[in-house]
């Protein structure tokens, strides 16, 4: 009686070794999931963040390229008064040439502002990129880790049972 006993304890305690092993890899693959799942979100966050921050470099750089032309414009038309009030006949000459090669400087000017504008957005939508990648990189590490330690659970368990069968009629 008390060898039955005995081999029902030993295999009783095989089993619940075995249960303990199988949970706690089911445990750590259940946590690497959330964990990659919030790493994924989080970095689809920033990434939805930099391409906002991205557009709104572009409004920027159009504001400020509008502002810029308004501004210059309005010195373009004190230039034409005051050549008029004095005289100057402005389609002809250095008048006219002066004008050319201001309005030209003006375009030059006023597209450098927009190209910055598009080189910071451009900038800001890499980086949502590679944060976006990152983010994905480093979930399916996780998820990889996860299932790993789920099978070692798997492992665990089978070896918890044939220890436990071994002991009780070995």
């Amino acid at each position: 009686y008390m060898a039955v006993t005995s081999t029902g304890a030993l295999l009783v305690a095989a089993g619940l070794s075995a249960y303990g092993a199988y949970s706690q890899g089911r445990a750590a693959n259940k946590q690497a999931q959330f964990g990659a799942d919030t790493g994924e979100k989080q970095a689809q966050f920033a990434a939805r963040v930099k391409e906002q921050q991205a557009g709104r470099e572009r409004e920027i750089a159009v504001g400020e390229e509008s502002d810029f032309r308004r501004r210059q414009s309005a010195v373009m038309a004190h230039r034409r008064a005051i050549l008029g009030g004095s005289g100057v006949q402005q389609d002809t000459g250095s008048p006219l040439l002066g004008s050319e090669d201001f309005a030209a400087e003006v375009e030059l000017q006023a597209r450098r502002i927009r190209a910055g504008g598009q080189t910071r957005a451009g900038r800001l939508e890499q980086e949502a990129g590679l944060q976006r990648a990152a983010g994905l990189a480093e979930g399916r590490l996780l998820r990889a880790g996860g299932r790993s330690a789920q099978r070692q659970g798997l492992f665990r368990a089978g070896s918890s049972l044939l220890s436990g069968y071994a002991q009780a009629f070995g």
